[in-house]
């Protein structure tokens, strides 16, 4: 809302179409999530797609924002890409539950899913609370008619270079976990093979 309505200097009216376009690329990105992983491992799929989504979402800031009808074309995609992870972290939860079964023998289900939840909601939080703090820090203030050259730059950081950071960092987290398509498979053999003898 701050880039669409400072930054390109647009109305709230089409501030509101330009999120409801983005709303629209990421049910796309939640329909395009099946079709990739059913191609390749879902777990790189997240990977390459948050270290696509650094470089494009960090590519933005240097886009001229008043170039209107690629900014919403851009902003479309970046929201296709942007959903794309979203069903794959929900997945990849369960395929990690799964693997400490495997390895362990306990299965912790209710303890995995609700501490990423917690931890989901956390950074819900401190995200929303980073906005006000960046855009004060920049010097936003919401009754002047004009904003400032600092104030301004905030803005675009915010929608641009700060959530490619955040993407970055995803990706380095992610690639931490081993849990891809051939391990899962090798387990799922495993356990099979464990349930043949045990009812034999």
């Amino acid at each position: 809302m701050y880039y669409v309505t400072w930054v390109m200097g647009q109305s709230t009216h089409f501030a509101t179409l330009f999120i409801s376009l983005g709303v629209v690329g990421m049910m796309i990105g939640s329909m395009l999530a099946k079709v990739l992983t059913d191609r390749w491992c879902k777990l790189k799929v997240f990977f390459w797609t948050n270290i696509a989504l650094a470089i494009f979402s960090c590519a933005f800031y240097f886009f001229d924002p008043k170039a209107t009808v690629m900014i919403v074309a851009l902003y479309f995609l970046l929201n296709i890409l942007h959903q794309i992870p979203s069903p794959l972290h929900w997945s990849l939860m369960a395929d990690v539950d799964d693997y400490g079964e495997w390895k362990t023998g306990k299965r912790i289900t209710g303890i995995s899913f609700s501490g990423n939840l917690f931890f989901l909601k956390l950074g819900l939080a401190i995200a929303g609370a980073m906005v006000g703090f960046l855009l004060s820090w920049y010097g936003y203030d919401a009754s002047a008619k004009a904003q400032s050259a600092s104030a301004m730059n905030g803005i675009m950081l915010l929608f641009t270079v700060i959530p490619g950071v955040g993407y970055l960092i995803t990706a380095g987290v992610v690639r931490l976990l081993k849990v891809d398509r051939e391990l899962m498979k090798k387990s799922r053999t495993i356990w099979k093979n464990v349930a043949l003898i045990t009812a034999n």
